[in-house]
């Protein structure tokens, strides 16, 4: 059963894209989800607070397929990239997040330290999941060319994405769209290391670790999750029995939930921690969390 957020959600971005951010009011929301505009106020502050918790729920939806494929251990390394672009298609086009975003002209909005920050975990989740996918396939000769190849990707997504975005259909379906990108991508990759291009924007040159970037509340954020998704998917490849799976996911779960709490229970992190610092695999990321959280 849906929650009363995802019903004022759903109803929100009906309205964000048939009339663009701007000119819906926190009324209408409101209405098209079925509740007075005081009931609206128990479960978000502010039109704004409803984006940025949609942003959250696609970024939610593309992480759990990105789980499903990671799970997916005999799938052909070239099918994951055509797999990856096809989650994209699907899952963006579903949501509507991309006409949603187009339609805000309030730069301002787009500043908000909590909405940037979503964007920034959404843009890299898929970088990382397609980094993954090319390692696969080519081995460590694309890692200087990661970043040109994956913005190659969302350039040519974006692309395909605009018609059906503005409600102009395509012949093709999702799949042979997917199928025919990820040939392409091939093309072009082989391409570069045939003729020794060099990088555009080495990924191995990324500068990341001066202080002030790394003092960035922004910054913080998005590397607690991306470490709490890399101790999920190192989960995936644990060779335990299932029952133990199960309850390492719950305690994880459980951590994921103290630490986004405004008021964090710094022993009861520290002791999640501690727990499944026992399994090796789990031991660098909770390090790295540890320091984060100065726990």
């Amino acid at each position: 059963m849906k929650s009363k957020e995802e019903d004022i959600i759903e109803a929100a971005v009906r309205l964000f894209s048939e009339k663009g951010y701007t000119a819906t009011s926190v009324d209408e929301i409101a209405k098209e989800s079925g509740m007075a505009k005081a009931s609206f106020y128990k479960f978000f502050q502010s039109k704004e607070d409803v984006l940025i918790a949609t942003v959250k729920m696609h970024s939610q939806t593309v992480e759990e397929h990105i789980f499903s494929f990671y799970a997916k251990s005999d799938e052909e390394p070239q099918q994951k990239i055509s797999s990856f672009i096809q989650v994209h298609l699907k899952s963006t086009l579903e949501s509507k997040i991309h006409s949603v975003m187009m339609s805000i002209h309030d730069k301002s909005i787009l500043q908000n330290e909590k909405l940037l920050e979503e964007c920034l975990l959404l843009e890299y989740r898929l970088n990382q999941w397609s980094t993954d996918c090319l390692v696969d396939i080519y081995g460590d000769q694309v890692k200087p060319y990661v970043y040109d190849i994956i913005f190659l990707i969302r350039g040519l997504l974006m692309q395909y994405m605009f018609l059906p975005i503005i409600g102009i259909k395509s012949n093709l379906d999702q799949s042979e769209i997917s199928d025919y990108l990820a040939k392409m991508v091939d093309g072009m990759a082989k391409n570069m290391f045939d003729h020794g291009y060099k990088p555009i924007w080495d990924c191995n040159e990324l500068q990341l670790g001066n202080q002030h970037v790394q003092d960035s509340p922004v910054f913080k954020g998005i590397m607690i999750h991306e470490l709490m998704f890399s101790l999920k998917r190192s989960l995936h490849h644990l060779n335990i029995p299932d029952l133990e799976k199960e309850e390492i996911w719950q305690v994880l779960s459980t951590l994921e939930q103290e630490i986004a709490d405004p008021h964090r229970r710094f022993g009861m992190i520290k002791a999640m921690l501690q727990f499944l610092e026992q399994q090796p695999v789990f031991v660098d990321n909770c390090t790295r969390l540890k320091k984060i959280l100065a726990v």
